[in-house]
């Protein structure tokens, strides 16, 4: 879904004029996790890059990058583990929360769909003004739930 200037004014925050949307990227549902950092199912935990560094780009990253206005969620739970491990503020114990892309928050796409040679199951979730992904959530245990894949298979 390619959305124009107008429409994007419309549907998403007024700093979402910094970047175009990948060509991929459409409401859909894809089931995903999510770590919490308030290590609670709430907006806190719920913010795109862009709004939890403080409205401001990461370092080194470009303004026009599509990933600093997403929210990060994984499909593999071995992702998730992965970005907590490697990022300070969820340090353990973090709280995992599975849900769904809600196509009334926003659009979302997978990110080796768009970005050369990307290997993990990371999805961008690009949100609406006004959404609450959060209540599309629900808390579930790690071990648990990687028990409960497992004997999927």
């Amino acid at each position: 879904m390619i959305l124009d200037v107008q429409e994007m004014k419309k549907r998403f925050p007024a700093y979402f004029e910094n970047f175009t949307l990948p060509e991929c990227a459409r409401e859909q549902m894809i089931c995903v996790y999510r770590a919490c950092k308030t290590r609670k199912i709430e907006q806190e935990s719920f913010l795109n890059t862009y709004e939890e560094n403080g409205f401001a780009n990461t370092v080194d990253q470009e303004i026009d990058d599509p990933q600093e206005y997403c929210l990060s969620t994984y499909e593999k739970l071995r992702d998730v583990k992965r970005f907590v491990a490697l990022t300070a503020k969820y340090s353990p114990p973090f709280l995992l929360a599975k849900g769904w892309t809600a196509p009334s928050c926003g659009v979302s796409c997978r990110t080796k769909d768009w970005k050369v040679r990307y290997k993990s199951s990371h999805v961008d979730w690009w949100l609406y003004k006004d959404a609450k992904p959060w209540e599309h959530f629900e808390e579930v245990n790690y071990e648990e739930e990687l028990e409960r894949f497992s004997k999927r298979k």
